[in-house]
């Protein structure tokens, strides 16, 4: 049980850090950056196709959804192993 705890604990960090990506990215852009590949050339040339950011967005979505669904299921699994114990939470 303890070990289900931790991967809840750590499923709940990774969906916070998915989540402070987009942060992380423009952060790196005001700095100078690349922002993670959006505008290799720096904001001042930023020369990229209109998707580039969809597709970036597309892809933190889908990962946190994914981390979600995870953080659901072992909430799941351990109410169920508490349950199968006749500990009541």
């Amino acid at each position: 049980m303890i070990a289900l705890r931790i991967l809840i604990g750590a499923l709940v960090a990774a969906a916070i850090g998915v989540a402070m990506v987009p942060l992380w990215v423009l952060l790196d852009i005001r700095r100078g950056g690349t922002g993670w590949g959006l505008c290799p050339s720096g904001i001042g040339a930023c020369r990229n196709s209109y998707f580039s950011g969809f597709e970036l967005l597309a892809y933190l979505a889908v990962a946190l959804f994914a981390i979600l669904a995870l953080i659901a299921l072992c909430v799941r699994v351990l109410r169920l192993v508490e349950r199968h114990r006749g500990i009541r939470v």
